[in-house]
Parts: C-alpha cells; structure tokens; sequence
C-alpha cells in the first residue's frame, strides 16, 4: 500500500513534536539548595512524591509531542492507495467517455433528458483537463472505433450525440473504451461510462470486454472507471407493452382483431388508446383505459371493419397525460390480407376428417371471429373428382385414417411436397403398411411404420415433452403442455426412423415418438408430418378405431392450439413477421415463380434509395432498418407489375424494462473496488480524488487529534488538580 501527501513540505513539520522535550530541557530551572532542619519532614514527602511526578511529566509531555506530530500531519493531507498517482491531478490524461444512447436515455424531466445530463457531466470534466490529454468519445450505437480529439473537440462532437433506435451492449462499446486509452503513454487512463444503469443495455454476469486485457498491456500505471449514473431512481412510465394480431394470418372480407397490453410504472394512470387504420388522418377507433399502479392491462381488442385483399397497416398510440418517456407511447403492425388458405382433408370414412375440419374451419363460428381456412373434406373413393385440380392451390393435406393410395397419388404428393407443400399423414389403425412403406410413400414419409401397441386404460399412458424449438409449440407453451399431459392415449404405432433425415417433435411419456417431421429443402421448404396416433376419435373406447381422447374437447384445447397451428405452420404463415424491432434485419418472403430485378425502399424518415435490400432464399432481406415506424418496400420484375410489401419497425422489448443494475451486478462487470460510481457532480469529484490520490486521511487524523487534545487535558487536570490538604492532629487538638 503506498502513501503520499497534497503538501509534502508540511510533513516536515512533524518534527515539531520535538519542541516540548526543548522546551523541558532549556526552561528547566536548577533548584536552590536551602537548609531547613524544620522542614525535614516536608523534604521527605517530597522525595516520595517526586518518583509520581516524573512518570506524570512524561506522560503530558508524550501527549503533546503527539498532539503536535498530528497537526502538522493533518495539514500535510496524506492519502492512501494501492496504487496511488503523484501528482496535482491536473495531468495529461488518456480518457474515454462511453455514451448510453439507447432509448432510455431519452427519459425527460423539466424539459432535460438523461443524455442531456450525461452531456453536462462529461463537458463538466473536459473543462478541468489538462489540453495536452488524448480523449475517446465512444457512441453505444456507433462500432466504428473512436479516434483521439483534443478535449475542446471532444465537447464539440458531445454535443451532437443524440438517441438512437439500436445499440450495442455497452459490454462491448467499453471494450472499444479501454483498448483505446490503453495505447496512449500519458501519466494517467480512465474510463467514464455515462449511463442511466439500465439492465438491458448490459450483458450481466460476466466482467466486461478488454479490461483484463487492456490492464496486462500497459507498462506503468493503471485504468480507473468511473461508472456514471444519471437520471432519477424513480421513474414513471406508461407503455404500449405489446400490439399483436390475434391471428397470424388476416383473410379478406373478414375483420381483423389486434390484441395491446399496456404496463404501468409508477403511480394508477388515464390513458386513451387511439388506432389508426391505413394511415387515417383521425382515429378509426379509441378507448379509455385505467391502468393500475405498477401492474398491466390489456386493452379492449380492437375489431376493424372487413378488410379487403392487400397490406394494411395500424398505427397504436397512447395519449393522455405527458410522458416522461415516450418513445413507447406508439406501437406499430405490418399484415398483409389475403384469400383464406384452402386445406385439404383425405378419410376414408367421414368421421375421421370431422373433428380436423371443426377445428379448422367451424360450421358455427361466432360472429366476428376470422375464418382463416377453407377446409375440403373428401373420401378416398371420390379422388378421382379432383385428379384434374392441381394441389398447389391447397395450403396443407391431411392424410386421416387412410387405408392406401395408388401410386399415382402418392406420387402427386410427393410432388406437391417437394414444391413447398405441407402434408400431414395419421394412419392409426385402418393403414395398410406395405402400402405406406414401399415406393414413392416411403420416399416421401419421416419413418417406416411397425406395430400397433396398446395401453390399457388402467395404465395411464399420453404426451409427453415437444420439442419447444418447433413452431408448432411456439404458442403458450406452458399452458399447452398442460392440456397436452391429460390427453389419454389408448393406441400408438411404433416406427423406425433415420435421424439424419428426421426428427421428433413431440414424444409420449415412454420417450417414444408421437409426431415426427421430415423436411425437403427447395424454393419453399416442403415439410411431412406423421403421427403415430389418431387425428379423430370414437365414442367408445372399446371400438378397435378409438385410439384416444386427443379430439375430445374434455380433454382440453389442446387438440384445437396444435391442429390450428400445423395448419399455419405447412402455410409457411408461422414465423412469417411482417413487424419486426429496431436493429434486426427484416426479412420478407417474395414468391418464387416471380423474378424480381430492383427493389426500393423507403422509412418513415428516409427517402426512395437511400435504402437498399437484397436477395435471400424464399425473399429479400432489408438490413438493421434502425428508423421506427411503417417501411415500404417496392419489388420491381421486368416484366410485369411491381409487388408492394411493407414492414413495421418498433422499438426493442428490452428498452421497455425499466430494471437496472445493482451494486453486485457492476461488482460483476468491473470487479469489486475496481470502478467509482457516481450519482451526481459532487460524487464524481469525490471519486475523482479517491481514483486519482486515494483515500485521504484528514479526517481520521483530526478526529485523533481531538482524541489526543482531550487525554492531555484530562492527564493535566487530574495531575495537577489542588487538593485540601486535611487539618494537622495538633490545629485539631487546639480547637
């Protein structure tokens, strides 16, 4: 541990503790010898009392030296670091200043936002530095690596940073930090992260990027960090948490139902909630809500009128009171409207197509509820009335309790799959097995199909865990595996399958497959799917074709969630985003019979060409579109007519958490004792000279020599203190 003082001359005056023993030495007096005989009892108590007196004289006369050896001390300023820097602290100095620029930051008080302050601060310290330092200002949305300025510079370029959409964790911008001061050689390096400690800018858990290294490579000296936060600790904020389509796909001449939760921080808040449809100059429709103190709400569904073929977009907005924060007070949807998707459902007997065709396409739906399918029901006897319909023109097959096919139409499967179609096979019990695994059907199938297996009722026997990667249990997937778990299972048919070319993606609870899925690579990837139980059910479960509860709507909704989700699934609808967040790269499918040669994009703040998108397998890709809103992109062929898509850019999820670092997790980050935190000037001064000089020592030294101011009062108050001498025997006697 090293030592230094603010005024090192002043150290010399601790040998001034020396001036009372001088002080004892030259006035000391040289006693006069007298002759009393009378007094020979008075010289004999004096030499008993003259051994107390001398460890008494000692004892101040040690009280004083220290009292003096502390003032002078005490004015000397020592302070204590372990790896302290000498100096006035007005040296040239290599400093980086990393800026929070993530939409937090946006947060506004009087008028002021965070990144305003952060700017106030950092100008604040440039002003103090020496002109010969070296100083990095690095953006959190800004990768690009940061360049030395001049400190009058750097207050310039400060000025200009603004709020962005996207950023990088600032893991990574304080990686840049360091490196940089890192390979300037001037007497002192430090690192200020500007920030209000929001949790989402920060990868928690581990140290952040080039620290470690950046401390290995320089030769003298040391980093100190300076973690900086700004902004209140108490924040309130209403925010459109989520606007989501009810369902993924929007079919004409039916209305659309958009699902908005709101999240309230901070006290029981009145908002409205406007919609607008297609770019309306008015609300096509509003509702008041109450939002609870610190709690969510979702917000009564809005319904749009009938919409016609073609992209629509909404825009969502809160007004009401004024928010601090407003980059979430509006939320943006993207859909495209479009025929509803015809599916293709093949039985031998009707009731094995029944209960897909209710789930799918209700003869009863409520009024208002979208009708995405159109679902064809038909015997394996009445094929040939469809031989001349080309089955690209369906969405998916379904393949229900079918005995056999002919050749034929298992070729025509074949090619409707390797084409980008979807087909589900559930053979159950009337299947003929050499038909399913011979020729063009083995070809085409995930798995070779075995023997039947049977569970009896008393020992139960159902799903067990799906594949939480696949899309068709991407939805409420907690819930889902609920409903799936009480579905009994009667019958089930083992298989054999090449893992290479299939994978399972729900299984039984014996770890045995119950749906298995192969796919067929190609300008629109084709997918099978086999189930290894039945897709319908028997009223009782002694008849030989009851197989199990899986339909029956006393076994829950589970059946409806996976059935309706197969069906958006082999439409190529699951995982088909038209709204996407700030910083992700928007991919948007095109179709693969046209041939598309130039393609314009335009944002909400950015002219026709100034973006660019490009080509990918199924689509084109628009690259980190950062701006938010409603995105138009143009797709022109040869020939033929230009194709409009379009996407909506929000801002990212994470920005609307308003979670932040605690002391352990910047512990984490930069190590315990390794950085200063800051919560406002007068704090970061106080650190400034902690980091610069260390820990200084005046206060403990004044408070010993108060301590020792009062022992030497005490010592002389008690030693010297008069005492009445008590009356003689013989003064006593007379009286």
């Amino acid at each position: 541990m090293g030592s230094i003082f603010l005024n090192v001359g002043l150290v010399a005056g601790v040998s001034l503790a020396a001036l009372p023993v001088i002080l004892h030495l030259f006035m000391k007096q040289t006693p006069k010898h007298i002759i009393f005989p009378a007094l020979r009892l008075i010289r004999e108590r004096q030499k008993r009392s003259r051994k107390k007196l001398r460890v008494k004289n000692w004892l101040l006369l040690l009280a004083r030296m220290c009292l003096l050896a502390l003032m002078a001390l005490a004015l000397a300023r020592p302070r204590i670091d372990v790896k302290a820097s000498l100096g006035t602290g007005d040296e040239p100095t290599a400093v980086a200043f990393v800026f929070d620029t993530s939409l937090s930051m946006g947060y506004k008080e009087r008028e002021r936002t965070r990144l305003d302050e952060a700017k106030e601060r950092a100008s604040d310290a440039l002003k103090k530095m020496n002109d010969q330092s070296r100083v990095f200002i690095i953006d959190s949305s800004d990768p690009a690596q940061p360049v030395a300025q001049t400190p009058a510079a750097a207050r310039k370029k400060i000025q200009g940073l603004t709020i962005h959409t996207a950023n990088r964790l600032l893991n990574s911008a304080l990686g840049a930090a360091y490196t940089a001061v890192a390979t300037v050689d001037l007497p002192r390096r430090e690192v200020y992260v500007l920030t209000d400690l929001a949790a989402s800018q920060w990868q928690t858990g581990q140290e952040v990027e080039g620290l470690a290294e950046a401390t290995k490579s320089i030769k003298k000296g040391k980093i100190d960090t300076f973690v900086l936060r700004v902004g209140a600790k108490e924040v309130r904020d209403v925010a459109i948490v989520s606007a989501e389509m009810a369902s993924p796909v929007a079919t004409e001449d039916d209305p659309v139902i958009l699902k908005v939760k709101l999240r309230n921080v901070g006290q029981e808040a009145r908002r409205i909630v406007e919609y607008y449809l297609d770019g309306q100059v008015s609300p096509s429709d509003k509702k008041p809500v109450k939002v609870p103190a610190g709690g969510e709400i979702d917000v009564p569904p809005l319904i749009t009128a009938k919409l016609k073929t073609g992209l629509h977009r909404i825009e969502v907005l809160l007004v009401g009171e004024r928010d601090p924060l407003e980059f979430d007070d509006r939320r943006y949807v993207t859909f495209e409207v479009q025929p509803a998707m015809k599916i293709l459902v093949i039985s031998d007997n009707a009731i094995d197509s029944e209960f897909i065709a209710e789930s799918l396409a209700p003869s009863n739906p409520p009024p208002g509820l979208p009708r995405p399918f159109q679902v064809e029901r038909i015997r394996t006897g009445q094929l040939s009335t469809i031989d001349s319909k080309p089955l690209r023109q369906y969405s998916g097959v379904f393949l229900s309790n079918v005995k056999q096919l002919d050749e034929t139409w298992w070729r025509r499967l074949n090619s409707y799959v390797r084409d980008g179609g979807g087909l589900v096979v559930a053979p159950a019990g009337n299947a003929d097995i050499a038909n399913y695994n011979s020729g063009i059907a083995a070809q085409l199938l995930p798995a070779t199909l075995e023997t039947i297996r049977v569970h009896p009722p008393e020992t139960p026997f159902g799903f067990g865990q799906p594949d939480l990667g696949s899309p068709l249990f991407a939805k409420n997937q907690k819930e889902l595996l609920g409903e799936l778990a009480r579905v009994p299972i009667y019958k089930t048919r083992s298989v054999k399958f090449d893992r290479g070319s299939a994978q399972v993606v729900l299984r039984y609870t014996d770890n045995s497959p119950a749906l298995l899925e192969r796919n067929f690579p190609g300008p629109r990837q084709g997918k099978v799917l086999l189930w290894t139980t039945a897709l319908s059910r028997r009223t009782s479960s002694a008849d030989p074709q009851a197989w199990n509860e899986f339909p029956s709507t006393a076994a829950g909704w589970g059946f409806l969630a996976v059935i309706d989700q197969t069906a958006y699934y082999l439409a190529g609808a699951v995982g088909q985003r038209l709204v996407f967040e700030a910083g992700e790269d928007a991919s948007l499918p095109l179709d693969p019979a046209r041939h598309f040669t130039a393609f314009a994009v335009r944002g909400p703040n950015v002219k026709q060409g100034e973006r660019t998108a490009e080509t990918v397998p199924g689509g084109i890709l628009v690259a980190s579109p950062g701006e938010i809103g409603q995105w138009t992109v143009v797709a022109k062929e040869k020939d033929g007519p230009e194709r409009e898509l379009g996407f909506s850019i929000n801002p990212p999820r994470g920005e609307m958490q308003t979670t932040t670092l605690e002391v352990a997790d910047l512990n984490t980050l930069f190590g315990k004792g390794k950085y200063q935190l800051a919560n406002d000037a007068a704090s970061l001064v106080h650190v400034q000279g902690v980091a610069r000089h260390g820990f200084e020592m005046f206060p403990w030294i004044m408070a010993l020599v108060l301590l020792v101011v009062t022992l030497e009062n005490l010592l002389a108050n008690t030693f010297y203190r008069e005492r009445s001498a008590p009356a003689s025997p013989l003064v006593r006697a007379t009286a």
